[in-house]
């Protein structure tokens, strides 16, 4: 019975250890400052901190 038991529980830690998935923690938000992000007026890409942010989206310093 604690053979049993045994083999069970290393079975969940091997089980744990390999057959999980990680969760995927790059989101839109963690962006660097230097990240490219298109302009949805011209369609251009500009740094992330060139960048005005907008109910419709991203507007560039050109289209301002």
């Amino acid at each position: 019975m604690l053979k049993l038991i045994l083999l069970i529980a290393v079975g969940y830690i091997i089980y744990k250890l390999f057959w999980t998935k990680k969760p995927i923690t790059n989101t839109q938000n963690e962006l660097d400052e230097n990240d490219l992000i298109e302009c949805s007026n011209c369609h251009t890409f500009v740094p992330k901190n060139e960048c005005k942010f907008t109910s419709t989206g991203c507007i560039c310093k050109d289209c301002q």
